[in-house]
């Protein structure tokens, strides 16, 4: 904060139009992550005084006032603070739609695979894919803001003539579809069902006048829910890759050093499962899933050498009580499903768990004071209104629920980028 502010006063016009934006989301993410006393601080030794009394000269623009009191900045008012304020973030919502159409095209095409052994122009992309040069360098323009692609070689006569290159990072996510860490299965999801405004006006309609697609896919034959398993598995699969990474040193699952058994309901693939059991050798795993779909998730054991420590409990967690266990992990369950179902299905966590065991809960989470979400929280729970009967919820609402039914201690894990475990222990 302390070098953006510095640009906000003394850089380029573009650099303190940047470091501005940048400094409000930094704000933003630090308070929600329960930040909001170490902000304080900053603010008040900024200030050299109360953070109500004044503010830092060039901060108070665009940082929220954290302790909530005295003046506010034009994010968080309602009337004009400077003659700076403008439509621009309006417009630019509703532009954005445009930037999340081109990235899942340029997915679709394959375009991060072509480029992947080498630089590339937008002329070459236009000849691969049948484009015209300006649609190839407005999808490649696109791609580097994204950090999808990056300039390898400018050109000062025309945009259309720089060369490009993969980011490191859209090699390991984007560039092989055959690669566990590849994130295209996931984006496919969102090419194929793309919510259009008439599409979400469809799905908003009153829940007993609509059926969701997760509903729908339930009450198919096994047969037809085994096959759209292994689509739904690739899916979450590429979802869930840096999650399922990121889990044991977040909950401490990696120095565990006694025997203790995870339960992962709904794992579908295993992906949770077996990295934690990966981790250390005092970890066995129990993955509970639909009979129809249990010989797929032994394949994904079976293919990761784990059958002796990872076992699958066939079962239905509507309707079936659910196996002891030290740890139970819901991952992206409880966004599926309307609340009295989630209520349920903590009750039957804190059954089966062990005395000392804990729920961990896996999801995008909306902020408590809301207004700090990420975009990603409220995009997810957008997303929910075509796909399921649930939403994204917010930390102190499942904090209510988990003490409701006697669990103590409940906190906020992050797991990564905008995932966070919510976790309760067993009395």
């Amino acid at each position: 904060l302390d070098q953006l502010d510095l640009l906000a006063k003394e850089g380029s016009h573009r650099q303190r139009t940047q470091s501005k934006a940048m400094a409000s989301k930094a704000a933003a993410t630090l308070l929600r992550r329960g930040g909001k006393h170490f902000f304080t601080r900053y603010w008040a030794a900024k200030t050299k005084s109360s953070p109500a009394a004044s503010f830092a000269p060039s901060l108070s623009s665009f940082v929220p006032n954290p302790a909530g009191t005295g003046a506010k900045s034009y994010l968080g008012s309602s009337r004009l603070m400077s003659s700076d304020v403008t439509n621009g973030r309006f417009m630019a919502y509703s532009m954005l739609y445009h930037d999340s159409v081109a990235f899942l095209v340029s997915n679709q095409l394959g375009i991060p695979v072509f480029m992947a052994s080498e630089p590339k122009t937008p002329a070459d992309v236009a000849k691969e894919f049948n484009l015209s040069v300006r649609a190839a360098s407005a999808l490649l323009v696109t791609l580097c803001r994204m950090d999808v692609v990056q300039v390898v070689k400018d050109s000062d006569d025309s945009v259309d003539d720089i060369v490009y290159g993969l980011t490191p990072s859209a090699q390991t996510f984007l560039s092989n579809r055959k690669d566990l860490a590849c994130v295209s299965p996931f984006v496919d999801t969102f090419t194929t069902n793309f919510i259009t405004p008439e599409a979400l006006l469809e799905c908003s309609l009153p829940a007993d006048e609509k059926k969701d697609i997760m509903s729908e896919h339930l009450e198919q034959d096994d047969e037809t829910v085994a096959n759209n398993a292994r689509h739904f598995m690739a899916h979450m699969n590429a979802q869930s890759y840096c999650c399922a990474k990121a889990l044991p040193k977040a909950l401490g699952l990696d120095s565990v050093n006694e025997p203790k058994t995870l339960l992962d309901v709904g794992g579908g693939s295993a992906i949770y499962s077996i990295e934690a059991i990966q981790s250390n050798p005092n970890m066995n795993g129990i993955v509970f899933e639909l009979p129809a779909i249990k010989p797929i998730t032994e394949e994904y054991i079976e293919k990761a050498g784990l059958s002796d420590r990872v076992s699958v409990s066939p079962g239905d967690f509507f309707n079936d009580p659910l196996p002891a266990a030290d740890y139970v992990l819901f991952s992206n369950i409880f966004h599926d499903w309307p609340d009295s179902i989630n209520a349920n299905l903590i009750q039957k966590a804190y059954d089966c768990l062990n005395p000392g065991g804990k729920i961990v809960i896996s999801e995008i989470l909306l902020a408590d004071d809301v207004k700090s979400s990420t975009p990603a929280a409220t995009s997810m729970n957008v997303i929910m209104l075509p796909y399921t009967k649930g939403r994204q919820y917010r930390p102190k609402e499942l904090f209510r629920r988990l003490q409701k039914v006697g669990f103590t201690k409940p906190q906020v894990i992050n797991l990564v980028d905008d995932y966070d475990l919510v976790v309760g222990t067993k009395a």
